[in-house]
């Protein structure tokens, strides 16, 4: 059965190697170019950025995460959906990216860096704080409590046995 197989396989191979000649090349438009608008002089250099603004939008996006943990600690958001409550937490905590927005437009960076950078960091924390809510959720289903911790006494004996109170 591999023998015929095999024959099979090689006889189409070769039946395809030996039909090269009989295809035709379709010939493709050549693109139109478009004009595009003269270039300013003044481009926008990634590194042009002073430490003084790059203080300032480390300390902005701080503010931003510190609130969105903030958000995401109250209770209220342990009893609705997690994909529900990241969205929420995401939402109030808006305003502290618009602070990031305007220290990029004070020096000059052109808005779709501005974007991309807000972008990012959105998405990065949404999906953290997507995650704890979600683990959180999966935790109170399978029965974990908050409860608070209870030291362990440990006495000795014959062999080592563990005893709370």
């Amino acid at each position: 059965m591999k023998k015929y197989l095999f024959l099979l396989l090689s006889g189409l191979f070769l039946q395809a190697c030996s039909n090269q000649t009989n295809e035709t090349t379709v010939s493709t438009p050549t693109p139109k170019t478009i004009e595009s608008a003269p270039a300013t002089t003044a481009t926008w250099n990634g590194s042009s950025l002073s430490t003084e603004t790059m203080q300032k939008i480390q300390t902005t996006k701080y503010e931003y995460k510190q609130c969105v943990y903030k958000e995401a600690s109250k209770q209220g958001y342990k009893k609705i959906d997690s994909r529900v409550a990241t969205d929420a937490v995401i939402k109030q905590c808006e305003s502290a990216l618009t602070k990031i927005r305007e220290v990029f437009t004070n020096d000059g960076v052109p808005t779709v860096i501005t974007d991309r950078f807000l972008k990012k960091t959105r998405v990065d924390m949404t999906r953290k704080i997507l995650q704890s809510l979600m683990f959180a959720e999966a935790a109170r289903k399978a029965g974990a409590t908050s409860q608070p911790y209870k030291p362990v006494k440990v006495e000795k004996t014959d062999n080592y046995t563990i005893k709370s109170y």
